[in-house]
């Protein structure tokens, strides 16, 4: 049958048709190639597979020179009518999740469909063809066919329902996809269903059919413009692919045209292009299942360690993170012991960081490795992996000194693979493991994740080191902060003392004249007692001295130390006593009123360090002292006395402690800034180094887990509110 000779609408036919065939096949290749591992793009494919069957087979049944060969075609055309929605159906399961749900019903349609299958090349599905109406080719039902269409029909209609059902309550993009989906593919079903009229003698022409083809045109705007499912990167894969299959399949069906013409051999060279289309996505799924099946456990610690990689960039303290590493290296991949050195500087060697092993592993393993180790300059030459058995098949090939002493090295370890970890260039740490305690060797797929990890492992180092410092830095710079403030309590602390040494001299002066005065003289027993009296006097007045000018340079030291001993239960009255004691050397205490409105015996201890609470409460006091002498400077109020008022109370676990002041506040537009480093309000910078706030915010809410709280009105007044853990037992 020539194409000419056919009626117009058989001719709309072949078109829609041989567009929808090739615009199917296209779509599918292209979302299927972008990841061959994923699910929801493998069944789409064998939905775009199931209507590339259906499409092709119309049109070779439409142009089929014989009644024999039209109704091979026919038959051919309804085998993909069979998988078409109930692949479509599986791909709205896939895509929206819901497998567990719509299980037992997708199962059930593919076993109906396989039971169709049995009976499509038999009477009882099409009992032959005859023309109809428009067409010179139609098929007629067989007595299965009824339930074919009721089949059709129920999953065609119930994948629109639940695509509709969600379409209803999604938002955003998703809402997107699913309206170019529903409105596409109900194109395609209502198009493709007015075929059925024709079976049953209702002279409605078909011409829905001809329109099928838009539902491609409506999932591909989905796909490009709602990223329904990415395509990205597939262009190259899907033209090597059709150009290929162009060369190996069209050509000698071309060439059998030229030479045979019509005829049955295109019947099977058909069937073998379609078998031989489908085959490598067939390949490609059975080998898909076998690997998850064989490689399950792989699949299972690469998981594993993908997580735990992400994780690291929490974990701020190295000693910490190195045991994690290894931790989790040895217990998720199972492997005998885990290793990681890590980089010295200031030694110029690796030290091992953390190790792993099996309970029952008694190995000692080195503790350094030099900087000029064999490993380590194998590592910052080649910048890769090292598998121990590739080393010594290397060895045994090239018989390398160089590669010897490598080997020598990596077995005195134990290791199986060494890891190198990078940053910026500079090989921080080696990792190495010992062998998998199945016996199986590393896979590349093992490679490609500790690539990752190692790469994720070089950032947590890297993120976990520059904390470190960073902490050195600012305990630096808070012992810098403590000296500022002692070199403008010199005045004060020097004073006190030379009081001490002006008293011990006077005291000693007075005991040396009593006794120069009467050393030459007869001295009756009442006055070497009243002599007796005046030296035991001036010593008392010596030790009282020497008492008091120690209790002076023992809050010094106190203050002065760095606060590194650890937590213990705290008197928080016993720190503000301190506090105080420090302070009067910095500021005139005299000038202000302190009032403690507590009660020490009901006042809970804090779990906290003495040193360094003592350096917040002196800030918090002369911060007070400051901000009242400005207001009393400024203001000159009648009247007016400076009050800082404290009170310490229990709230649930914690001890709340309220310093209050009612000096000049603060303005609201330095609120935000107050706890930024070197950041002042007072009014000279001589007075302040702009640290006393961040130093109290860091030592309140990083050291002792608890909280700072502000407060303050201009010209009013600041209420400092500190929430410390009170200390348990």
């Amino acid at each position: 049958m020539i194409f000419n000779e056919l009626r117009l609408i058989e001719k709309l036919y072949i078109i829609s048709s041989a567009i929808t065939s090739v615009g199917s096949i296209t779509l599918g290749l292209f979302v299927f190639l972008k990841n061959v591992k994923k699910n929801v793009n493998f069944v789409y494919l064998l939905t775009s597979l199931s209507v590339f069957v259906w499409s092709s087979a119309l049109v070779l049944c439409q142009l089929s020179p014989d009644i024999d060969q039209a109704l091979f075609w026919n038959r051919v055309l309804h085998f993909g009518s069979i998988f078409i929605p109930i692949t479509f159906f599986h791909f709205v399961v896939e895509l929206l999740g819901i497998y567990k749900q719509q299980g037992k019903v997708l199962k059930t349609g593919y076993c109906i469909a396989l039971l169709f299958c049995l009976f499509l090349f038999t009477n009882l599905f099409i009992n032959g063809l005859h023309a109809k109406y428009d067409f010179r080719i139609w098929p007629v039902p067989g007595k299965i066919y009824p339930f074919f269409m009721l089949y059709h029909n129920f999953y065609a209609t119930y994948s629109l329902w639940i695509v509709f059902l969600y379409f209803k309550k999604a938002k955003g993009i998703i809402r997107e996809q699913l309206k170019w989906i529903l409105i596409g593919v109900s194109i395609a079903f209502l198009g493709g269903g007015t075929n059925y009229l024709y079976f049953y003698n209702i002279p409605f022409p078909p011409i829905g059919n001809i329109f099928v083809f838009l539902y491609i045109v409506f999932l591909a705007y989905s796909i490009i413009k709602y990223r329904l499912m990415d395509i990205r990167v597939v262009f190259t894969k899907v033209g090597i692919f059709l150009t290929v299959y162009t060369l190996v399949l069209g050509f000698p069906i071309w060439l059998g045209f030229k030479l045979l013409g019509n005829g049955l051999w295109l019947m099977p060279v058909t069937f073998m292009g379609i078998l031989a289309t489908v085959g490598p996505f067939i390949y490609l799924f059975i080998q898909k299942k076998a690997e998850n099946r064989i490689l399950q456990e792989q699949h299972r610690y690469q998981a594993t360690l993908r997580q735990a990689s992400a994780g690291m960039g929490k974990i701020k303290d190295l000693k910490k993170l190195l045991n994690m590493i290894v931790y989790v290296l040895r217990s998720a991949v199972q492997i005998e012991h885990a290793l990681i050195y890590i980089h010295s500087k200031a030694q110029k060697k690796y030290i091992l960081g953390a190790s792993e092993m099996k309970s029952e592993q008694r190995t000692q393993f080195a503790e350094i490795i030099d900087d000029n180790s064999p490993l380590v300059s194998h590592f910052l030459e080649n910048k890769d992996s090292i598998v121990f058995e590739e080393i010594k098949q290397k060895v045994r090939d090239f018989k390398s000194d160089q590669l010897r002493q490598l080997e020598q090295v990596i077995a005195s370890l134990n290791g199986e693979l060494l890891l190198p970890i990078f940053t910026d260039q500079n090989l921080a740490a080696i990792i190495v493991m010992g062998k998998k305690e199945s016996g199986k060797p590393y896979s590349e797929d093992d490679l490609a994740v500790f690539g990752i990890l190692a790469n994720q492992t070089a950032l947590a180092i890297e993120n976990a080191q520059f904390y470190e410092d960073m902490q050195l830095t600012q305990q630096q710079l808070f012992q810098a902060e403590k000296m500022a403030t002692i070199g403008t309590m010199a005045d004060g602390l020097s004073h006190q003392i030379n009081n001490r040494f002006h008293a011990l001299g006077f005291i000693a002066g007075d005991a040396i004249d009593t006794i120069q005065m009467n050393k030459q003289k007869e001295l009756t027993q009442d006055k070497m007692k009243e002599i007796f009296v005046e030296l035991e006097r001036a010593f008392v007045r010596v030790q009282d001295n020497v008492v008091q000018g120690g209790e002076v340079v023992q809050g010094l030291l106190r203050y002065t130390r760095k606060g590194e001993s650890g937590f213990v239960p705290v008197d928080v009255d016993a720190v503000l006593k301190a506090a105080i004691e420090m302070v009067q050397f910095k500021i005139k205490i005299h000038e202000l009123k302190i009032i403690r409105d507590y009660d020490v015996a009901t006042i809970p201890k804090v779990k906290g360090n003495f040193t360094q609470l003592q350096e917040v409460f002196f800030n918090l006091i002369d911060n007070g002292y400051d901000a009242m002498m400005q207001r009393l400077n400024e203001k000159k109020e009648a009247g007016y006395q400076p009050t800082l008022t404290v009170r310490i109370s229990k709230e649930d676990s914690y001890a709340q402690i309220i310093f209050e002041d009612n000096g000049i506040g603060v303005k609201d537009d330095d609120m935000h800034k107050l706890f930024t480093p070197f950041f002042t309000t007072k009014l000279s910078s001589k007075k302040g180094t702009g640290l006393g706030l961040y130093v109290i915010k860091k030592i309140v809410e990083d050291n002792h887990t608890g909280e700072v709280q502000m407060v303050s009105k201009y010209m009013h007044g600041t209420q400092m509110k500190l929430r410390l853990p009170i200390a348990i037992g």
